[in-house]
């Protein structure tokens, strides 16, 4: 003969539910903290490579376009760009990773000749930043 056996159910007690709900806040934080910081790297990946690319396009114009002069050719930069078979997209070409647009201008370069300069305040202010937390 068999007895019936009735098992208990045993109710999830609040302390247990708040030490879970703990661990998955600790386990969300720790992955929102590595993704911004993700995030970021990629930001400065794309404005470096858009630094880059902007210099490259506007010198290809300069030497392809003798007759006009650098500053002219760097003051209309976004339009070279645009138009530009290297950009790709290139209106997503005008703006940094952080979505602002670049500072293009003509500088001395380290040979003493005109040399196209393109920088982004907010990869700088980003560098900065990231200098002060060392």
């Amino acid at each position: 003969m068999m007895k019936n056996k009735t098992r208990k159910k045993r109710a999830i007690t609040l302390i247990e539910m708040i030490v879970v709900m703990l661990l998955i806040a600790m386990i969300t934080g720790g992955i929102a903290y590595n993704y911004n910081s993700t995030l970021n790297e990629g930001k400065v990946f794309k404005t470096k490579e858009g630094m880059s690319r902007i210099k490259t396009i506007l010198a290809l114009a300069i030497a392809e376009n003798p007759e006009i002069p650098p500053r002219d050719i760097v003051s209309n930069w976004a339009n070279y760009v645009t138009n530009s078979p290297l950009a790709g997209k290139g209106a997503d070409l005008l703006k940094d990773g952080w979505g602002q647009e670049y500072n293009v201008g003509i500088g001395d370069g380290e040979d003493g000749q005109e040399e196209v300069i393109v920088s982004s305040k907010a990869y700088e202010a980003y560098i900065q930043q990231k200098r002060t937390k060392r």
